[in-house]
């Protein structure tokens, strides 16, 4: 206790700095390199990162009619979350069971992680045996079986694959998944203080609802964090402009139905049973008249018959205007 200031004490003190007798430390370190730079980036919070905002835009399109396709039912997607947080909060925030699926985004360094709410995960099972996902699981204190485990697998690489589409524009990576744990101390991908991006997408099925979760430690896009920054579209124009010829080329190279038409005439039921050959059908179209072209069913242009090289031919003259 005799290292413990009196009140009398204390009041001298602080006149004393107030007064500058006291001599305080208050200057700046002489070396830069001694001051510690808060980096902003990387605290907890809402992620300002619009190249991944439509990165994950573009998933949610593309897993929404994979997810369709492979169970054969309407399943819906959404953009849940897209935050920053440590990855021991992350960790305690995990609905519990679930299944942690983790997986490398080559060529960035170190491991993601893929989470599967348990009850998306059961309903997937039994929609997958050709069930409705109207039955109750009991999820608490209940692994997964080695059944359950082979689908989760396949609707992880699922999952993955449309993530490696939904990179493939902005940055060229190659998604691989590596195996799955249930306990989060075994599916510790970085250090628990270390930051994370959580990005969490709703799943809807016909009877069910759930979540997805993708765990992308800051240390890996790291390389990369200035290219998320910007604006997406900004930087894809040269891509953009390569994408337009292509389309512009297979649409030159699609095939169309195209005829003509001689003429038309109405005649009877009487007329047409009693129909012989060597029989003239009058035409409501004169033979010095241009003959109407259509493309795929729809009016395009006018011409006049003849031949070419021993074929049937018709001579555009002219496009087709409604009058």
């Amino acid at each position: 206790m005799a290292n413990v200031l009196s009140q009398d004490e204390v009041d001298s003190l602080l006149g004393g700095i107030g007064s500058g007798s006291v001599e305080t430390e208050t200057d700046i370190p002489e070396n830069p390199e001694a001051v510690e730079v808060y980096n902003f980036g990387t605290q907890a919070g809402p992620i300002n990162m619009p190249a991944l905002q439509m990165i994950n835009e573009r998933f949610v399109g593309f897993l929404r009619n994979s997810l369709s396709s492979a169970t054969g039912s309407d399943v819906d997607v959404k953009l849940s979350t897209n935050e920053s947080v440590n990855f021991n909060d992350f960790c305690r925030s995990l609905p519990l069971p679930a299944s942690l699926n983790i997986f490398k985004i080559e060529p960035l360094r170190g491991s993601a992680m893929l989470v599967l709410e348990g009850s998306l995960v059961f309903s997937f099972v039994e929609t997958f045996f050709g069930g409705k996902g109207l039955g109750h699981v009991k999820l608490e204190g209940r692994a997964f079986t080695a059944i359950e485990s082979k689908i989760i697998e396949k609707i992880s690489k699922i999952i993955l694959s449309d993530l490696q589409r939904a990179w493939s524009d902005f940055h060229e990576v190659n998604v691989v998944y590596s195996h799955s744990e249930i306990d989060p101390q075994f599916a510790s991908i970085v250090q628990p203080a270390d930051m994370v991006i959580a990005i969490k997408f709703a799943v809807t099925l016909t009877n069910e609802s759930g979540s997805i979760t993708f765990c992308i430690p800051f240390s890996t896009i790291e390389p990369i964090r200035d290219k998320l920054k910007q604006k997406f579209r900004d930087d894809k124009v040269d891509v953009d402009n390569a994408w337009r010829t292509y389309i512009g080329k297979k649409i030159g190279e699609t095939t169309v139905n195209l005829n003509c038409i001689l003429g038309t005439s109405k005649i009877s039921a009487r007329e047409l049973l009693h129909m012989k050959v060597n029989d003239v059908i009058l035409l409501d179209h004169k033979i010095a008249g241009s003959m109407l072209v259509k493309v795929e069913g729809i009016p395009k242009f006018r011409g006049y018959p003849g031949s070419h090289n021993n074929n049937k031919a018709i001579r555009i003259t002219e496009r087709f205007h409604k009058e």
